[in-house]
């Protein structure tokens, strides 16, 4: 059984950017054998990028989870997927574009232990950006402080590449909100609902950590389902329990 099972949400992302991902999560070093799960939880790809996918998933031992749908992007709803398919106790919801320094994820483990106690604790952590072109090959494990060197820290407490809790607490609340469509809300949803449940915010970045591989940004794109993403985080956030008429591949409540 493994301690802690990573989930990577994807859609139509492969190549690269991925492979660099699992590759980071694969080089962590100070782990019991077995330690880590890898999930790749693929929500609507078309057959070209879910071949890669399968591809990847193959050479560094990770499992996919695959969701044929047209629907439009819902990262909430990949990621419950993901979680419900997950196998151990602790579940570390990251994306697909990070680069993992080799001692983050035994950090994790250790911080979660730590702070378990009476209310649990989410594990967060803050995001290094790299720069274009920072990243045109395939990483080694020495790569990883030349391009910490290279990288800019985001101005931000922490971001959904890292949200860790127990799987329990998922289950308890209904995974991530999938009424947030396309990109924008859902991070900063779980991390207000984590705090109304009673876990404990803790951070890694004193101790590690993690890389954004640039690409493209989408910030600007669907503007009126951006807006709807902020009235919605404003006005449901305070709702611990969500997903009532189903979450990932799970029923009503």
């Amino acid at each position: 059984m493994p301690q802690i099972s990573a989930i990577i949400p994807i859609r139509n992302r492969s190549g690269l950017r991925l492979e660099n991902c699992v590759r980071s999560l694969r080089w962590q070093q100070g782990l019991v054998p077995d330690a880590l799960e890898i999930v790749l939880s693929d929500f609507g790809s078309n057959a070209a990028h879910l071949s890669s996918v399968y591809k990847i998933a193959n050479e560094f031992d990770a499992r996919v989870v695959s969701h044929s749908t047209e629907e439009v992007w819902n990262r909430s709803r990949a990621l419950n997927i993901g979680v419900q398919a997950a196998t151990a106790r602790l579940v570390f919801c990251t994306d697909a574009d990070m680069i993992f320094a080799p001692d983050f994820v035994s950090h994790l483990l250790a911080l979660e232990t730590e702070h378990r106690g009476a209310t649990g604790a989410i594990v967060v952590a803050p995001c290094f950006d790299l720069p274009e072109g920072a990243v045109d090959d395939a990483l080694d494990v020495s790569d990883f402080p030349a391009l910490l060197d290279k990288s800019e820290l985001r101005d931000t407490n922490g971001t959904g590449a890292c949200q860790v809790a127990e799987r329990a607490f998922f289950d308890a609340i209904r995974g991530y909100d999938e009424g947030y469509k396309y990109w924008g809300g859902e991070d900063d949803d779980l991390a207000f609902r984590a705090n109304r449940y009673g876990l404990k915010r803790v951070s890694v970045g004193d101790r590690s950590a993690m890389l954004h591989q640039w690409h493209p940004t989408m910030k600007n794109d669907r503007p009126v389902q951006r807006k709807l993403n902020t009235w919605r985080f404003k006005l449901t956030r305070h709702r611990v329990v969500k997903n009532t008429k189903g979450w990932g591949t799970r029923g009503p409540a």
